[in-house]
């Protein structure tokens, strides 16, 4: 017997992406900085002394370079500096042990080098997040709210969360949508940035240049490598 598809409406995330569509940029990037956000949030709130997370923790060397900062932004809001300064003794305590460790003479088999984690438990919250609103818009039909809402000036999918998509939803219309996602937001970028490049010659000085076009090399930027780590906590 056939699953019944999900609707729309009820598909985790799908609110939240509404709300994201709001803002100009990319909602994955948006739905995924909330996450992480909220996650380190609630680890310097309530379970800086808690067994399991500091274990976790130390045996992954803390946070990734990405979260680690936006850790500090989370712990400047709440005054954590306690939180950080008891979670960061350990962990250099135990980046020490590595260190002396991998220093160590040995016969044979090659040293364990100790280095910050590439990915952490923020990361996964905010890849859930991302994965959420990833499957909302892989789903919108033409004439639903999430299919207007990413169709807005300004909004659109970042490559990296367009890459995650397409591996996600290797469907041929799904992927469709979510290349598609991508490819108006480029579209509509690439052609601020060459009005700002012409405006630029000056015979054409005088036109003047729009907002849009004079953060356009900015977003470019943004629209390559996904939004940058915000600083205060992303709203919905």
């Amino acid at each position: 017997m056939r699953r019944r598809p999900i609707e729309l409406r009820s598909r985790v995330g799908y609110h939240d992406l509404l709300a994201d569509l709001r803002h100009p940029g990319c909602p994955a990037c948006r739905a995924a900085n909330r996450a992480a956000w909220r996650y380190l949030d609630a680890l310097l709130w309530e379970l800086v002394n808690d067994p399991e997370t500091r274990a976790r923790l130390r045996d992954n060397l803390g946070f990734c370079r990405t979260h680690a900062f936006m850790a500090l932004s989370v712990a400047s809001r709440q005054g954590a500096s306690l939180g950080m300064a008891i979670i960061y003794e350990d962990l250099l305590g135990r980046a020490a042990e590595q260190v002396r460790a991998a220093a160590a003479p040995r016969r044979r088999g090659r040293r364990a080098l100790p280095h910050p984690p590439r990915r952490c438990a923020a990361c996964e919250s905010a890849d859930q997040a991302a994965a959420n609103a990833l499957a909302v818009l892989a789903a919108a039909e033409e004439g639903s709210e999430p299919w207007r809402g990413i169709r807005q000036p300004g909004r659109g999918l970042c490559l990296p969360h367009v890459s995650l998509g397409l591996r996600l939803h290797p469907d041929e219309t799904e992927s469709a949508r979510l290349a598609e996602a991508y490819l108006r937001g480029e579209a509509e970028l690439r052609a601020a940035l060459r009005e700002l490049i012409r405006k630029h010659d000056y015979r054409f000085r005088e036109e003047g240049i729009t907002d849009e076009e004079r953060a356009s090399w900015v977003r470019a930027v943004h629209l390559i490598v996904g939004e940058p780590t915000p600083r205060t906590p992303p709203s919905r």
